[in-house]
């Protein structure tokens, strides 16, 4: 080799090694996306009392949301999941918010997809938006403002959403012709970029974990323990993120996909997650045993066989998953001996404790000490079956104590 080429030669792996390092460096300067917030993709449902909306033409419609991490950039997350049907966004903007959904002045941020602001999300799909430039604080709430430039009927969860008349108005900080009305949000997360590591728990159940009659909006299980965690603790680094849907059953499809079908897309795959609190199975036995049923009865092993599932498929992923007893519902509109019987065998199953990380017995949390077969009164919101503002609370100090017991 003469020595032009040994130069030449040497300059390029000179070259290569300065292009190695910078990669890496910028890497490093990167960060890793957690979950900030996230709400499960839902399916298209009919309108079931005159307050709600299913269809939006050429209207915009405003989301807010509260973020559980801080971080220098964001990205949002479109579902079009369990969509029939394309769905177009004409525009969609991102910015800090009051709760009722009046933005805060200089804050917005337009979001794009491939650099543009328009998308067409395809039925089955899921879309993640580019990075966001946008500083970002723990529990800081935005609003998410997302233009439809058609008549579109979304697949989305249902929450409380402003509607406005016609047009485009996502820039404007305030619809004071606008609407509040239970629609499909087609908003299903939000992830922040962070610089240190952030473990996500996720919350995943039915609407005792999804908590949407809680008085405030904050007052679920898993906000509540969100708070516990970082007085108790001193570690502020857990983000704890809320993966209920009202009325989800584990064996069946319900009120959403059922918990063994959404597991993966609703727990595993949520980003930065470490640990999952499992609490999931009355739906299933109330429904089982109510004459209304569409199953059929319910045995405690097909509940428990669903656990072991799920168990194993989270510690394929190398997560920590923790079960929850079921908690007390007689009373409750579906109650029947027969189901009784089925939560009690599933509840002693869970308090021997094998071979997950960790059993929390929200039942013995919340159950009436003189009438072991009811809620307290006073933690309940009266139906006998979902627990109000301090139940909840009970409910985080129990996922709490097991939580410190097992070293997180």
């Amino acid at each position: 080799m003469n020595d032009y080429l040994r130069s030449a030669l040497r300059a390029a792996v000179l070259l290569l090694c300065v292009c190695v390092v910078a990669g890496m460096s910028g890497a490093a300067r990167a960060g890793q996306w957690v979950a900030a917030w996230y709400s499960p993709p839902f399916p298209t449902t009919p309108a079931w009392s005159c307050g709600q909306v299913r269809i939006f033409d050429h209207q915009s419609v405003r989301q807010v949301i509260r973020l559980e991490v801080g971080g220098g950039r964001i990205r949002v997350r479109l579902t079009n999941e369990l969509g029939l049907l394309p769905v177009k966004v004409g525009d969609v903007r991102i910015a800090r918010s009051s709760p009722n959904g009046v933005l805060e002045a200089g804050t917005g941020h337009i979001v794009t997809f491939g650099g543009r602001p328009d998308a067409l999300i395809p039925a089955g799909k899921a879309l993640v938006s580019d990075p966001v430039d946008m500083k970002v604080t723990r529990f800081d709430e935005l609003a998410i403002s997302i233009y439809y430039p058609g008549v579109v009927a979304p697949a989305g969860h249902l929450g409380s959403l402003r509607i406005s008349s016609s047009g485009d108005h996502t820039t404007e900080e305030a619809w004071p012709s606008g609407s509040y009305a239970e629609a499909p949000a087609l908003a299903s997360g939000v992830d922040a970029e962070v610089a240190s590591t952030h473990p996500v728990l996720v919350a995943f159940g039915d609407s005792i974990t999804e908590g949407r009659w809680t008085s405030n909006l904050h007052d679920d299980y898993p906000e509540q323990l969100a708070g516990l965690l970082a007085t108790h603790t001193g570690d502020e680094r857990w983000v704890v993120i809320n993966s209920g849907i009202g009325g989800n059953r584990l064996l069946q499809d319900g009120d959403g996909p059922s918990a063994l079908t959404r597991f993966g897309r609703d727990a595993l795959d949520i980003p930065g997650v470490k640990a999952i609190v499992l609490l999931e199975g009355i739906n299933d036995i109330g429904v089982a045993y109510s004459p209304s049923s569409d199953t059929g009865p319910v045995r405690a092993s097909a509940i428990i066989g669903a656990y072991r599932d799920l168990i194993e498929r989270a510690h394929a992923h190398g997560l920590k998953i923790y079960v929850g007893t079921l908690t007390p519902y007689m009373g409750a509109i579906y109650e029947r001996p027969a189901g009784e019987q089925v939560r009690e065998e599933v509840n002693a199953w869970i308090r021997k404790g094998q071979g997950f990380d960790g059993a929390i017995d929200f039942d013995r949390a919340l159950r009436d000490p003189s009438h072991p077969l009811s809620l307290i009164g006073a933690d309940q919101l009266g139906d006998d079956l979902h627990p109000n503002d301090s139940g909840y609370g009970i409910m985080a100090k129990a996922v709490l104590r097991q939580f410190v017991k097992s070293g997180g």
